[in-house]
């Protein structure tokens, strides 16, 4: 069975789109060929800077004939009484393309109709192969495209070849005035711009002769493995951050890797600053001592033959001898004042527009930090680190380092260096270094407790900002990156168990923003309720990533919640027990029942229940079952949160609440008992809220 390779030759791919597309081209060339009922073998793909390449196995040479039954007119029209066709059933038979005996009469669901069963022939594979691969090349997305010459066609970068080889066939394919054959492109300097394929299975091979290594994975493990060994020779380890790693692979088609290195006076520099330099703006891969610091040497992957091994080293010392010497020039300009003396240039900083300074930041975050410190249980040193670190921790956003906007990335980590040359403490600097924490979703968590403070002190700041002054997300833009904060925040507060009331957090925050002329407390407390939704919308990802099912995170959610560790706990609790429990079910019918009555009864927010009123004994017994319910649930909710607990004190209403509905009618007649019994009801469901909002389960 043939094989089918599909190639779409380009100018050089941004490195960060390649794996996106691949993984396009699979999944659309599988969902095409389910569809034009092709089987097919494996399915690899490859892809260097200069191509997208596909390599489908075992392909038939054409469709397998089908059988497809067509609907007709009801039964009714298309015969007489008699058994004999009418005109409608003619047309039909004759529309299909069949013999009006050969139609057959079915009855399902919607009536009884006529049936036509019709064999198609299939079509050969290259008749409908080319169309599938014209289909994948529109089909494809990227987060930048562009047009070229006049066409009126938009891509990644300009195609300047199609390989389409189905065995030793050329399909036909024309895309932006490209003609498909079976020539593919070599390495543009070191192979030949030219190379003829037979067939499918010669393309790996044909393009290793043309130094192309098309197969991505293998290029990506020969340049772990040449790092490594290079590493090696100088007694160290190569530093090999997977997104490096990966741009490097991407931006060579024959990679060869060199060791380089700088001048050792440069090591005076922090070992965060010589990796972003060479990681973050020359993909270059640092060199670790057995000890950890890194060394005067780095290596470097060229796109390139041994031959020009000299001239790659030369000229990449040049490169990072350039940006090194940059940096040390910041660091001794930087160093020249203090971190606390940089202060009085925080007032010039803008934070947002309308909401002051940098520095009126840094006075919201010393209160934030003592606010959370007081209530999370950390000690009064902690507390000191964390205020002190709040208020240093903006310092270095007046740096020349920090300024250079190739070294922004280093805000935090410079400034904690900042404060250890002007003699703070090692806890102050490690503070302040943690205040970004996590930069990524499933990045490292500050290690510290003033860190933490500190961290989630900065985003909730930033997230009360934001909504003060409407700058919300949208579905697709987060200039702030808030979703990335809002979920680091949870992520702290889950890792080390900081409870604390983000109702009341946010509260205070809002009150510390400054006063805007069109903001009234209504719309304060609006911004601040939807802040605390959008932090509710990242808790319910984070849950549905442990597999909880959605009616109970929504259930928790729309309940009394205020604690993000403390409704986390809940809902993993709750999950539980519903699995566990084999009356969750009945009692979540019970627990509706209230919830049902109440909410839609319009009851004026002060009513009182008033026992007095009750004049059937089965109220009585309830609101004494309500009483002794709610007391075991404030005990099991408070200290260590007992959830069990919580749900059997639950659990002991059902049967009261059963037997009252069975002679008390809550709508009475009297207004004044009617009220009271609505009351009942809302009490009840108040109480039940404390874990969750039952209407919300789904039975």
């Amino acid at each position: 069975m043939p094989d089918l390779l599909f190639e779409i030759g380009t100018e050089e791919t941004p490195a960060n789109a390649v794996l996106p597309a691949l993984a396009q081209m699979e999944s659309m060339m599988k969902e095409g060929l389910e569809r034009l009922r092709l089987s097919h073998g494996g399915i690899n793909t490859y892809a260097t800077p200069r191509r997208l390449a596909i390599l489908v196995h075992d392909l038939p040479i054409g469709q397998p004939d089908r059988e497809v039954e067509y609907k007709g007119p009801p039964a009714e029209r298309a015969f007489t009484e008699d058994g004999d066709a009418t005109p409608a059933a003619f047309g039909f038979a004759k529309a299909r393309g069949v013999d009006v005996n050969q139609l057959d009469v079915r009855s399902d669901n919607t009536g009884t109709f006529v049936w036509a069963t019709v064999r198609e022939e299939g079509h050969p594979a290259e008749e409908v192969l080319p169309g599938l691969l014209a289909e994948i090349i529109t089909g494809l997305n990227f987060p930048i495209t562009m047009r070229w010459g006049d066409l009126d066609f938009r891509f990644v970068r300009p195609i300047r070849w199609l390989v389409a080889l189905f065995g030793d066939q050329v399909l036909p394919v024309e895309i932006a005035n490209i003609k498909s054959g079976r020539h593919t492109r070599g390495h543009r300097a070191l192979g030949p711009q030219d190379v003829e394929l037979q067939a499918p299975g010669d393309y790996l091979s044909a393009l290793e002769k043309a130094h192309v290594i098309v197969d991505h994975r293998l290029r990506k493990q020969l340049i772990v493995d040449q790092a490594t060994e290079l590493a090696a020779q100088v007694d160290g380890t190569p530093v090999l951050h997977e997104q490096i790693v990966e741009e490097n692979n991407f931006l060579v088609e024959w990679p060869l890797c060199v060791t380089c290195s700088f001048d050792q006076r440069y090591l005076e520099v922090p070992d965060e600053v010589l990796a972003m330099v060479m990681e973050k703006h020359q993909a270059y891969f640092p060199i670790a001592a057995e000890s950890g610091s890194l060394m005067s040497k780095f290596i470097v992957v060229a796109n390139s033959g041994t031959a020009a091994t000299e001239m790659v080293r030369v000229g990449n010392e040049k490169v990072i001898e350039a940006r090194l010497s940059d940096a040390e020039f910041y660091i001794r300009e930087d160093t020249k004042i203090s971190p606390e003396q940089a202060l009085e240039h925080l007032h010039r900083v803008t934070f947002l527009e309308d909401l002051g300074t940098l520095y009126d930041k840094i006075v919201r975050l010393q209160v934030l930090v003592k606010w959370l410190a007081e209530r999370v249980g950390a000690d009064d040193d902690e507390m000191g680190v964390a205020q002190r670190a709040a208020l240093l921790s903006k310092s270095d956003q007046v740096t020349q380092m920090v300024g250079d906007t190739k070294l922004a990335g280093l805000q935090g980590t410079i400034g904690a260096h900042y404060a250890l040359v002007a003699g703070e403490s090692q806890a102050v600097a490690d503070a302040i270094a943690e205040q970004y924490l996590p930069i990524a979703a499933d990045g490292a968590l500050p290690s510290t407790m003033p860190g933490a403070l500190m961290a989630v002190a900065d985003k909730l700041d930033n997230l009360a900002a934001a909504y003060y002054i409407g700058a919300e997300p949208t579905g697709t833009r987060d200039p702030m990156g808030l979703r990335r904060q809002a979920q680091g925040m949870i992520a702290i507060c889950l890792d080390r168990k900081l409870h604390f009331s983000l109702d009341d957090v946010v509260s205070l925050d809002m009150g510390l923003l400054p006063d805007l002329p069109d903001h009234d407390d209504d719309d304060i407390n609006r911004a601040g309720r939807r802040v605390k939704q959008f932090v509710a919308g990242r808790v319910e990802h984070h849950l549905q990533s442990l597999g909880i099912n959605y009616d109970v995170i929504r259930a928790v959610l729309a309940g009394h919640w205020h604690d993000v560790v403390e409704a986390t706990e809940r809902a993993v609790a709750l999950a539980r027990i519903r699995h566990e429990d084999s009356e969750f079910a009945a009692t979540v019918d019970t627990a509706t029942r209230p919830a049902n009555i109440v909410r839609s009864s319009g009851l004026a927010a002060e009513a009182k229940v008033n026992p007095a009123l009750f004049a059937d004994p089965l109220e009585e017994q309830l609101w004494e079952a309500y009483q002794a319910a709610a007391s075991r649930m404030s005990t099991a909710l408070s200290g260590k949160r007992d959830y069990d607990e919580a749900w059997e004190a639950l659990k002991s209403l059902s049967k009261p609440i059963d037997d009252y509905f069975v002679t008390v009618m809550v709508n009475a007649e009297d207004e004044t008992v009617r009220t009271n019994r609505l009351t009942v009801m809302r009490a009840l469901d108040r109480l039940y809220m404390n874990l969750a909002d039952f209407t919300e389960i789904v039975q």
